[in-house]
C-alpha cells in the first residue's frame, strides 16, 4: 500500500480494488463502494499533444493507472493555463488551451499510476515511443469524501 494515502479507507479501497481488478475488468464503470468514488476501465489509442486535450476537474481527484500499453500525461497548475470552455459542472470537467511547454510530463506504463488534484490540470492520451494505445482505470475520488 502507498504510505500516506493508505490509511484513509478510501484510498485503500481505491488500490485494493486496483490490485484485484485491474487485470480483469472489462471497460465501464464500476462503484468503489466507499465515499462516492468510482472506477472508470477504458482503453484508447494515444494521440499527438496538438490532438489531446489538456483538462482539469474540480469535484473529483483522479488516480490515473496504466493496465497495459502506456500513454503519456502532461501536467501544469489550474492557476498557469486559460480555459478554453466554461467549467462543465455534469462532466465535472474544465479544457484549457495546450501551453508552449508544460510543468512535467509522466510516461504511464503497466503497474503506474499519476494522481491528479482538482489544482492540477492535465493532458493525457498522449502517445509513448514504442506503444500506440492504453487500457487503463481512472478512479474517480470526489474531493469531499477526502
Amino acid at each position: 500500500m502507498i504510505p500516506g494515502l493508505s490509511g484513509h479507507p478510501l484510498w485503500s479501497a481505491a488500490f485494493t480494488w486496483i490490485e484485484e481488478n485491474a487485470a480483469i475488468a472489462e471497460e465501464g464503470w464500476y462503484d468503489l463502494g466507499v465515499g462516492g468514488a468510482r472506477v472508470r476501465v477504458m482503453s484508447y489509442p494515444t494521440k499527438s499533444r496538438e490532438v489531446a486535450k489538456y483538462e482539469a476537474h474540480r469535484d473529483t481527484i483522479d488516480i490515473q493507472y496504466t493496465i497495459e500499453g502506456a500513454e503519456g500525461i502532461e501536467f501544469t497548475p489550474t492557476e498557469s493555463l486559460i480555459a478554453k470552455e466554461d467549467y462543465n459542472p455534469e462532466k465535472d470537467a474544465q479544457i484549457f488551451e495546450t501551453p508552449v511547454a508544460s510543468e512535467g510530463r509522466v510516461d504511464n506504463v503497466p503497474g503506474r499510476f499519476s494522481i491528479f488534484y482538482p489544482e492540477d490540470a492535465h493532458l493525457p492520451q498522449l502517445n509513448v515511443e514504442g506503444y500506440g494505445k492504453v487500457r487503463k482505470l481512472v478512479v474517480k475520488v470526489p474531493v469531499t469524501a477526502v
